[in-house]
């Protein structure tokens, strides 16, 4: 069997070599490695002698512990184990703490993974008999074009798994690209299929000879599908002459000119600081202005934040904006446009089911050659003309000349949250506050659990003080009225003391630093009373 250990030594070439053993060899897994050789293969040899005399060499990890199977699975692909199926392992390759590669394994119920995989020393084997087994695998940083030239590759050769075909399943009300074919594993024909998606992912199904588990293939990919909209080798066969067709992407815009240009403006945060929240983050928002003039050609612009920012973007006469997409780490917003401009907006903050974000404040940074190689992706074209600083009060594209309009039809009061969702950070407590569910504590309720935990520690009150730090939650303690969940965001300066009465239960939600007194056995809980 293989090593039941938590970690082992042994290299990276060899950790990859684990990966293409577990599969029998296709093809897939010989171009992943050779990508990897070829990129990592080098870095290791100036690094190994180094990491090795520092201990921080630890190539991979192997673990059969059913929760941590599925929460790589759910890293890895957004699912749980589809209907009749269970965690059966993972193994992850790192350097120096960056990850190189993960696979989890899924198996069927009721069957021991002794009956569908063995080992040896610094090996892996599958041998699926009658059953389907799932893996879902990531690698670390692969490029599209590799995974492109990749897929193409094991589409048209010939080897361990036979030449494979291109067919489209139906799943999930879209329909997946799938490459299928046959492959030998340790001695057995077996079936096989392989689903792409982005960010370097796969899953990889192998079964018996006449087919894979038809069912939970398809139980898979719709759960795929409905966590990956908009994942654009999900549904591409990709190869060099699809990947140069024209194609309308659900994360760019639709109705685009047949040219334009694309100008690009990336910044941390906004530059007016606004009273309101358009995401529950917590985080400050402040507002942005950009002024499109006139241009050679019509311009897409590419608004990219870190910090929610509201996007106020105005226009002269002869300005022709063809469509703008505002993203970012977390929520932006854009107003002063007519109805007739489309905007697309996503960002972290739209969770699993968004498209990926992209955000670059310096042109010469990595983050900047992502974004750049994104916007390719989505418009067919790079960044024209990239702005992080501002001469002016506002970002100027083009000349701008004459007067400068903002459209009325989407105000900020129409992209700041209603007043029924509760806001992050500190806005969210006054929200709390205003319905009544926390209140400002007195200075004798204070005192009250102050008295009473310094009873209950033995202690005079003025050393218990002392030693825990009263002062730091002396203030801004609230009690809580009714049971409430905790706003997010309430991490260091922002975090906030509340007193439980007799009974009251916990709080739900992310505590962040927060703390928390009981008056139900002068407890205390949470950042402060460590």
């Amino acid at each position: 069997m293989v090593r039941p250990v938590g970690r082992a030594r042994g290299g990276v070439k060899l950790s990859l070599l684990l990966v293409v053993l577990a599969i029998g060899g296709t093809v897939a897994f010989v171009y992943a490695y050779r990508f990897y050789e070829r990129n990592v293969a080098p870095v290791v040899s100036q690094v190994a002698s180094v990491a090795k005399a520092l201990n921080i060499f630890d190539p991979y990890e192997f673990t059969k512990d059913p929760a941590i199977v599925r929460q790589w699975l759910f890293d890895s692909l957004r699912i749980e184990p589809p209907q009749g199926y269970h965690p059966g392992f993972g193994l992850r390759a790192r350097v120096l703490g960056k990850e190189l590669m993960q696979m989890t394994a899924v198996i069927p119920e009721g069957v021991p993974l002794s009956d569908v995989f063995e080992g040896g020393r610094n090996e892996i084997r599958f041998r699926p008999g009658r059953h389907t087994l799932f893996l879902a695998i990531r690698f670390g940083g692969a490029a599209p074009d590799e995974i492109q030239a990749m897929i193409a590759g094991i589409a048209g050769e010939s080897s361990t798994s036979g030449a494979m075909s291109r067919e489209f399943v139906e799943a999930g009300g879209r329909k997946v690209a799938v490459l299928r074919g046959t492959g030998d594993a340790h001695g057995e024909r077996v079936a096989i299929a392989y689903v792409f998606l982005d960010d370097s992912r796969m899953l990889f199904a192998m079964g018996p000879q006449e087919g894979v588990d038809a069912a939970a293939f398809r139980n898979v990919l719709a759960a795929i599908v409905a966590t990956h909209p908009a994942n654009r080798l999900l549904y591409n066969h990709t190869t060099p002459e699809a990947a140069q067709a024209p194609r309308e992407d659900p994360c760019g815009i639709a109705g685009l000119p047949a040219d334009f240009d694309v100008v690009a403006i990336g910044v941390g945060r906004g530059s007016l600081p606004l009273d309101v929240a358009i995401d529950k983050s917590g985080r400050d928002v402040a507002q942005e202005d950009v002024v499109v003039g006139d241009t050679p050609k019509p311009v897409v612009l590419v608004l990219m934040g870190e910090d929610p920012i509201v996007w106020r973007v105005g226009r002269t006469e002869s300005a022709r904006i063809a469509g703008v997409l505002a993203t970012g780490a977390s929520r932006q917003a854009v107003i002063g446009l007519p109805a007739s401009v489309p905007v697309t907006r996503y960002s972290r903050e739209d969770g699993p089911n968004a498209c990926p974000h992209f955000a670059a404040r310096d042109k010469a940074s990595g983050e900047f050659t992502r974004a750049d190689r994104r916007v390719k992706e989505l418009f067919g074209r790079r960044i024209s003309t990239f702005q992080n600083k501002k001469g002016s009060e506002h970002f100027a594209v083009g000349n701008v000349q004459g007067t400068v309009a903002f459209a009325e039809n989407v105000k900020l009061k129409d992209v700041a949250l209603g007043p029924d969702v509760m806001p992050g950070g500190l806005k969210g407590v006054a929200w709390l506050v205003e319905r009544k569910r926390i209140r400002l504590a007195t200075e004798r309720e204070r005192s009250a659990w102050l008295a009473g935990a310094a009873a209950a520690a033995g202690v005079p009150q003025a050393e218990f003080a002392r030693r825990r730090h009263w002062h730091a939650f002396s203030d801004s303690v609230y009690v809580v009225l009714e049971p409430f969940e905790l706003p997010p965001g309430l991490a260091g300066a922002h975090s906030r003391t509340f007193l439980l009465p007799p009974g009251a239960p916990m709080p739900t939600g992310d505590p962040g630093h927060c703390t928390f007194l009981h008056m139900d056995g002068f407890v205390c809980s949470g950042t402060s009373c460590r």
